[in-house]
Formats: C-alpha cells, structure tokens, sequence
C-alpha cells in the first residue's frame, strides 16, 4: 500500500509539472502572437522609411535608424519566445526536467519585454510622423472620388472615404462614435465632450504614452500601443469642458490613414 500511496503522489506531482508547462506554453504563445504584430508593424514602416531614404529624403535617415534599432529590439524579444516554446513543443516535456532551462529563458525574456517596450515607446513619435509621409508617397494620401456619408445621432456628419469594410455609427448628442471593419480587424473613431479641461485629462493618459505632433488647434495629441492595438488621442478645448477625439485600430492596418475622419469629426464641434 505505501508502494501504491508513493508512485500516486509521484503520478499526481509529474501531471502538475506537465500540467505547468503546458500553461506555460500557452502564455508564450499568446505573448509571441502579439510580439509578432509589433514587429510586423514596425516592419512595415521601416520599409516605407527605406523606401524614402532611398528615393532621396534623406532627412528621414535618422528616424530609418532608429527605426531599424528598435526592430532589433522587438524581434530579439519574439526570437527568445520563439526558442522557449522550441524547448517545451514536446506535448509530453516535463517540467521538472526543463525547470533550470525555463527559468534562464524566463529570465532572458522578462529583460527583453522590457526593452522592447522601451523601443517602441521611443518609436511611436517616429512612427506617428512618418505613416502620412509613407501613405502619401504610396499615393493612399489621394483619397479615393467616392464617399460615404455618415450621419451620427447627434445630427452631425461627415464623409469618410469608400472603402471595401463597413462603417457602423453609434453615440450620442454629446458624443460621435464611428466604427470601421474589414474582414476580423477594425478601427473605432470618437470624438466625445469631456468635464474638466485639457490639463486635467493629461494627467489621466497612461505612462507609456508618447507626443505626438498636435492637429486640428488639439491641446496635445499623444500615441502608444496597448497589446496589438495602436491608440492616437487629443484634447482640445470647448465652450463647456473638453473633447477628447480618439482613433483606436491595429498596429498592422491595411487601410489608409484613418486620422483625417477624427480631424473631421472635430471640425464638426468647432462651434460646440
């Protein structure tokens, strides 16, 4: 009986070990899915900043290189994912065994989130700045002959450009909210009124955000990315409060710049 009572609790004590690394396995592979859109993102505009350099802007030569470092950053952080979840692919890898090797990656990968969260807040300035320049270098800054109007419930409206996804509208009197979708991605677009001035709003934004250059008279205008999404939002001044306009999309879209329909959805309130 103290045979069976031993080799019970050595089959219950293996399963919870390959039961850890399985849960393991599958935080690393969610947390690499989403590193992989961040360096897919930042990929894409460093190729457009190439692009530039190469058709002779070379003012943008040190966002290029800044650009390129960042990446390096981020994808050294996706290549140690990666190579953790090489080490536990086995379905039947034991934890026990592959204890001290786990916890040296674990310990490799927590500096590299780091640091590749520090590249990419230093990028999103560079990256807020040179998207229009790539876009209208690409021609998408052309917007296409064709509209679609759009009417919000607070009888305000705009004209957002005819693209192949669907707009839905939603809010309110006070605040104006669109949404746009193409195949499993979107992008929400708002301008709502806010208690409070600019200022007080500021001290709300997370650390993490960056500054980006202000557009359509905004008080500030800031950037960051929050998991595989990339937020711009501003404030600027109204009669009564503030506005707070916001545009929340994917790191990686594939479709034109969206920020003109916020600064036409802010022109909307100009006498609000």
């Amino acid at each position: 009986m103290k045979r069976v009572g031993f080799a019970l609790i050595a089959l219950t004590a293996s399963a919870a070990a390959d039961s850890k690394t399985k849960e393991l396995a599958q935080g690393y592979t969610k947390e690499l899915a989403a590193c992989h859109t961040r360096a897919d993102g930042v990929t894409k505009v460093t190729n457009g900043a190439q692009s530039l350099v190469e058709g002779g802007d070379a003012q943008y030569a040190p966002d290029l290189d800044q650009l390129k470092a960042g990446l390096a950053q981020v994808q050294a952080y996706c290549s140690e994912l990666d190579a953790t979840l090489q080490l536990i692919a086995d379905p039947n890898a034991s934890y026990k065994v592959l204890e001290h090797q786990l916890d040296d990656h674990d310990n490799k990968i927590r500096k590299l989130r780091q640091t590749s969260k520090q590249a990419l807040d230093g990028l999103a300035p560079v990256i807020g700045k040179l998207i229009p320049v790539i876009n209208a270098r690409a021609g998408t800054a052309d917007a296409p002959v064709k509209k679609t109007p759009i009417k919000f419930a607070s009888g305000r409206s705009i004209d957002a450009p005819a693209l192949p996804g669907t707009w839905k509208v939603s809010g309110s009197t006070t605040n104006d909210v669109v949404e746009y979708t193409e195949g499993k991605a979107s992008a929400t677009i708002s301008v709502r009124a806010v208690d409070g001035t600019c200022a007080d709003r500021k001290k709300e934004l997370a650390k993490s955000a960056v500054e980006v250059t202000a557009t359509a008279k905004l008080a500030w205008y800031v950037a960051y990315d929050k998991d595989t999404r990339r937020i711009h939002t501003g404030c600027r001044a109204a009669k009564v409060g503030s506005l707070i306009a916001t545009l929340d999309e994917p790191v990686v879209a594939t479709w034109p710049a969206l920020e003109p329909l916020l600064t036409a959805m802010l022109a909307t309130r100009d006498d609000k």
